[in-house]
This record gives structure tokens, C-alpha cells and sequence, in this order.
């Protein structure tokens, strides 16, 4: 599996966890909001840190 792959799944793993936690939680807006900005940092370090690994293995 690519990393590329592997940051997808670990995105909608993270989407279906937050749905899930939503559907069984009485959460406030507030919170859900937090969650979900959360989520989205988490994509954006995996973003960063899959473009950073392509970026040591091209050559110069």
C-alpha cells in the first residue's frame, strides 16, 4: 500500500470513528466542532508528513 493510500484510509477511518462517537454521544456544537478540526489537523500532518518523505527520496 502507498503512502498515499495509507493517509486515505487513515482519513476515513478517522471520518467513520467521529460518526460513529456523534451518533452514540449527546455532544455540544462546540465540541463537535473541535473534533472535527481535530480530524482535519490530523489530515493536514499527514498531508505534510507524506509530502516531506516523497520529498527525502527524490534525488537532487
Amino acid at each position: 500500500m502507498s503512502r498515499v493510500s495509507e493517509v486515505a484510509a487513515l482519513q476515513q477511518q478517522r471520518i467513520r470513528e467521529m460518526q460513529e462517537r456523534f451518533k452514540k454521544e449527546e455532544l455540544s456544537d462546540d465540541i463537535k466542532m473541535q473534533l472535527m478540526v481535530q480530524n482535519m489537523t490530523q489530515t493536514l500532518n499527514d498531508i505534510s508528513q507524506t509530502l516531506a518523505i516523497i520529498a527525502d527520496r527524490k534525488p537532487n
